[in-house]
């Protein structure tokens, strides 16, 4: 793979950056000392094509095949917002990096379904396999999409990935109408299981190369007229919770276990 370094920081253009640690990659990461976001540098480039979706590993050295797990999804990471919609009236949606659309097919046939996935893969699955969904491949800063379209436009695990995340939120506040709702999941930096296991922390790796919490998402919605109301920590009630799990909290030399708070969804509206 190949590298690039980062001269300023992604979000607020500082060029003064502490280091922090190597993770089990051996990739670096520094935290900026105005704004806190943490970032790779130097930055790994990551190709997001047919065998990066047909056939992974995960943090343990498990083999994934992403199509086969929309089961898994939904019960495990969708499953707050999933909930969380219900509660409101359906209307036009977006999945700004939809991947092979389960968030989407979850949903209820009374919402208008559209989404943005680079991969041209995973848009010629959801064709096949959800044609209620009105899918295609381009970069969200270059979606075509009038302003003040959408009523939800939601990101699942999107922005650690994303080169310009100011550009990325100013393109999808764009496209959110005045009192939309933007739903905005990441891996969270500042959780316990981070702070502990450091450069062990399971949701560092190469493609992960912007590393967010609370305070650093908040300030990019703000900069772009969305204000946070509400956070969410999915972990209860999935199949993470479990006794093995618990134990490996004990042992910082190896990859940390999934545990509360190691990913966060913000829940934010755009203000009229």
């Amino acid at each position: 793979m190949k590298s690039v370094d980062i001269e300023e920081c992604p979000l607020c253009e500082s060029k003064i950056k502490n280091q922090m640690y190597k993770d089990f990659q051996g990739n670096n990461y520094v935290k900026c000392f105005d704004c806190s976001l943490v970032f790779q540098n130097p930055r790994v480039l990551t190709k997001y094509e047919h065998s990066y979706w047909e056939k992974s590993f995960d943090p343990d050295g498990n083999e994934r095949v992403l199509m086969n797990e929309r089961d898994e999804y939904l019960r495990n990471r969708f499953v707050l917002d999933l909930k969380f919609l219900k509660k409101i009236k359906p209307g036009k949606i977006l999945d700004a990096g939809a991947g092979f659309g389960f968030f989407l097919s979850a949903l209820s046939s009374e919402w208008e379904k559209h989404a943005l996935e680079l991969s041209d893969f995973c848009v010629d699955y959801m064709k096949n396999h959800y044609p209620e969904i009105q899918s295609k491949s381009q970069l969200l800063e270059e979606a075509n999409y009038p302003d003040n379209t959408f009523d939800v436009i939601y990101s699942h695990h999107v922005m650690e990935h994303v080169e310009n995340p100011i550009k990325v939120m100013e393109s999808m506040s764009r496209m959110l109408k005045p009192g939309g709702l933007m739903i905005v999941g990441v891996p969270n930096i500042e959780s316990f299981v981070a702070k502990r296991f450091k450069g062990n922390y399971r949701l560092l790796g190469s493609p992960h190369i912007l590393m967010w919490s609370k305070k650093t998402l908040t300030k990019l919605l703000s900069l772009n007229g969305l204000s946070v109301f509400n956070d969410a920590y999915p972990y209860f009630g999935t199949d993470y919770v479990s006794v093995k799990n618990l134990i490996r909290l004990f042992d910082k030399s190896k990859i940390s276990p999934p545990f509360y708070g190691n990913s966060m969804t913000l829940y934010a509206e755009k203000i009229k």
